[in-house]
């Protein structure tokens, strides 16, 4: 009886073992499904973005390019300014002023201090 028993056990374990690798082979065949329609649909994403930012990019290196020459011209043309400040007579006004000034305050404290020594004196 025991033969019995152990022979349907071993029956049952051997559909249930096959039922469950169909299923997983069934779900298998499925993910690969759906994983080749994921891989279609990422490749056609990156073929249009691809597409579509070509154009884009080549856009933008044309605007640094032409900012960067702007800047070019514009650093230029402070540098020219700067010389011509650095060279006009107003230039030459403002250090003459800024010399005498330090002469005139020399002076006065010179004479501030020589006012001071005789003024103790007496």
């Amino acid at each position: 009886m025991e033969t019995a028993q152990l022979y349907q056990s071993l029956t049952f374990l051997a559909y249930a073992t096959g039922v469950i690798v169909i299923l997983v082979g069934i779900m298998l065949v499925k993910v690969l499904f759906d994983l080749s329609k994921l891989t279609k649909n990422v490749n056609d994403t990156a073929v249009i973005v691809k597409n579509e930012l070509t154009p884009t990019l080549k856009n933008i290196n044309k605007s640094v390019e032409i900012v960067s020459g702007i800047i070019i011209k514009a650093d230029e043309g402070v540098n020219k300014i700067k010389e011509a400040i650095k060279n006009s007579p107003l230039n030459i006004i403002s250090k003459l002023s800024s010399i005498t000034g330090t002469v005139t305050k020399g002076f006065f404290s010179g004479l501030c201090s020589a006012f001071k020594i005789f003024s103790k004196k007496k």
